[in-house]
């Protein structure tokens, strides 16, 4: 059987075929598709041709299908799909609107390019108004009504209000050569008062009765990393940020577990469809993540 020039399938005899496939029966296959049985044959007839392969082998009463068959099965049911995810992206009406977000700095300089990527490329009509700031700051805000979602910060015991959308280790960085973890009192670089990071950090010292001095406060990671590089002090940080210029101290060096911290999505809940559009969207892409 040689194969026809036509180099396009059309959707109406894949499912046709895909029908068939599943019922073993063209008569049954009819019915489900809303053809004849003889507009059946002649659909799959014409798909073989274009093909250049048999895809049924007939028998009496039904039919199966061939080694040939079983392989465009799994196109076919893949192009359909593929159809179908294309047809209900641009078939539902483009989400208009703004959007208010709120989020800490740290976070925001992580993660919300590839967040504000992925979501103007599926609702590019929706502006979104970022505001990075501390936590408490952000809360303020979104009690005030000024701020549609905040994503903020949370002890892993705290019952703070919120989705739970991403959970971390917090860990002991110095830096990678660094002596100034070997210090008496050990110097530490914090964040602000209020951050949960902090509180956490203090209370794993005082547990192991480890004498420390403040040395640096930031309301930033990016401060508390400066301090460590440049081996002023050490500092409790999520264990994401840890890389190969930095020193994960353990109870080796005498640091003990400090626990894990929470990222807590809170939405105001007469927010519009758009706004809920990107809730969504900021679940789904810190789900990407663990």
């Amino acid at each position: 059987m040689q194969p026809q020039q036509n180099n396009l399938l059309e959707t109406d005899l894949l499912k046709t075929f895909v029908t068939i496939s599943e019922t073993g029966n063209f008569t049954v296959a009819a019915k489900r598709v809303f053809r004849t049985p003889s507009a059946v044959s002649m659909q799959i007839r014409r798909l073989e041709d274009q093909l250049g392969r048999a895809l049924f082998v007939r028998h009496p009463r039904h039919v199966t299908l061939t080694a040939d068959g079983e392989a465009f099965l799994v196109h076919a049911k893949d192009i359909l799909r593929i159809n179908d995810e294309a047809l209900s992206r641009f078939r539902v009406p483009q989400l208009e609107g703004r959007v208010r977000f709120g989020a800490p700095d740290d976070f925001g300089v992580r993660y919300l390019p590839a967040i504000l990527s992925r979501f103007a490329a599926t609702h590019p009509l929706v502006e979104v108004e970022v505001f990075l700031s501390t936590s408490v700051i952000l809360a303020r805000r979104f009690e005030a009504a000024e701020i549609d979602m905040i994503l903020t910060v949370s002890a892993q015991s705290d019952p703070a209000p919120g989705q739970v959308i991403h959970s971390e280790p917090l860990v002991w960085v110095g830096a990678r050569d660094g002596m100034a973890f070997s210090r008496t009192p050990v110097p530490l670089a914090l964040s602000s008062h209020g951050c949960p990071w902090r509180a956490a950090a203090l209370a794993a010292l005082d547990k192991a009765s480890r004498r420390y001095r403040i040395a640096y406060t930031s309301e930033a990671a990016a401060g508390q990393l400066a301090a460590v590089m440049a081996d002023l002090a050490i500092a409790p940080l999520p264990v994401s940020l840890v890389d190969e210029q930095h020193r994960r101290l353990t109870e080796k060096e005498g640091f003990g577990a400090i626990g894990s911290y929470q990222l807590r999505l809170q939405k105001n809940p007469d927010i519009g469809s758009a706004a809920q559009a990107f809730a969504d969207h900021v679940r789904e892409s810190f789900g990407r993540q663990e």
